[in-house]
């Protein structure tokens, strides 16, 4: 099942290989840029995410699985004025095979933009290519597995520093709930130390901090602080001339810390390193990387990458060292329309064992003007 899976994604890749690119990291982008032109307009918005993907995993580090189906979002967004803008409506989330929606809820979110460089987000997140956090950090299936992000947000962007951070707060309680509050703070960021047009080095930053607790609850469960942090090194260069449209080289080193009342992890802290290396083309993306773990552990990120085992309980390696291999494709179908398929390898490079992840996206955002509607005050 393995290899056939392997080998079907890629034929698939190469089925497409004189196709478009857009050059991203990830299929999970809907997040809509402000124009201008839209103050005082009502849209329907979709936003709609199909997905296949079969993770063959060796080993008692993560169980293999097999995902399908589609997150699908309905929203109605009006703009009051050029910089303001309100969604609401509602997030499908439904797996092939079962009756009911798996999960079903609400969104809503206020969105204030008071100049190029700046937004700020209240209610659901902007949670496009999950923050800009890397695997070790967050785990990507989490976009399909669980619910929305709530919250607050705020995103700059500017020539030299771009960043964002933002408060998921997954569990809200009030006097005397029987359960903890939960909730995830997050940032991402890249500073770039120059601003060449045909090359960039830059520090990019990573932080998660996750906790559980609270003071008004009546649960008698331990509090929870588990921090990550993520800082490196980035040079890019563009190409001109060549199929290869740039290529780039990437060191980051990780830190994680668990200062629980009761230790949730079997380590108190521990560190990483990743170095990558990358091509892009108009067509796809490659990475290739090599990761090294020591008493490695994190809240939100991949299980791979970890010195225990969640998937099997008790089972730890001091070390960890993995061969990764990271490839993607998409086609741009039509506006707003994008079909396409990555192919993730890590191979355990202790234990002789090899993981493979295979998938296929369809992507859907589209806008439908419904009306202008002049503000009230």
């Amino acid at each position: 099942m393995k290899k056939l899976s392997t080998l079907i994604l890629i034929l698939f890749l190469t089925a497409f290989i004189n196709l478009s690119f857009a050059q991203i990291d990830t299929p999970y982008q809907h997040y809509k840029e402000f124009s201008k032109a839209d103050s005082n307009k009502l849209f329907l918005r979709f936003e709609n995410l199909n997905f296949v993907k079969n993770n063959e995993y060796n080993g008692e580090f993560s169980d293999g699985a097999t995902w399908i189906g589609y997150v699908a979002t309905p929203k109605l967004v009006y703009y009051p004025s050029s910089n303001f803008r309100i969604e609401a409506g509602v997030r499908l989330q439904k797996y092939s095979g079962r009756e009911d929606f798996t999960e079903t809820e609400a969104i809503f979110s206020a969105i204030y933009k008071p100049s190029d460089k700046m937004e700020f987000i209240m209610g659901s997140l902007n949670q496009d290519n999950n923050h800009d956090l890397s695997e070790p950090m967050f785990e990507p299936e989490r976009y399909f597995m669980n619910t929305a992000e709530n919250g607050f947000q705020f995103l700059y962007k500017s020539k030299k520093l771009q960043f964002q951070t933002w408060i998921d707060w997954e569990q809200f309680i009030l006097e005397n709930d029987p359960f903890q509050e939960r909730f995830t703070f997050g940032l991402s960021g890249d500073w770039k130390l120059n601003t060449s047009d045909k090359y960039s080095l830059s520090i990019p930053m990573e932080a998660i901090l996750t906790h559980r607790g609270g003071e008004i609850d009546s649960s008698d469960g331990s509090v929870q602080t588990v921090g990550n942090y993520a800082s490196g090194l980035a040079f890019k260069k563009q190409v001109e001339g060549s199929r290869i449209t740039s290529w780039y080289a990437k060191a980051m080193a990780y830190y994680f810390v668990d200062n629980s009342s009761e230790k949730e992890f079997m380590f108190d802290k521990g560190h990483a390193i990743y170095p990558q290396v990358g091509f892009t083309t108009k067509k796809s993306k490659l990475n290739f990387g090599y990761w090294n773990g020591y008493h490695f552990a994190s809240s939100r990120g991949s299980k791979l990458f970890q010195s225990v085992a969640i998937d099997t309980p008790g089972y730890f390696e001091n070390r960890r060292e993995l061969a990764t291999l990271n490839y993607y494709h998409e086609h741009k179908v039509a506006n707003g329309i994008h079909f396409g398929g990555k192919l993730d390898v890590y191979y355990d490079l202790k234990n002789s064992k090899e993981n493979f992840a295979a998938a296929i996206y369809l992507r859907i955002n589209g806008d439908f003007f419904l009306k202008k509607v002049k503000w009230n005050k």
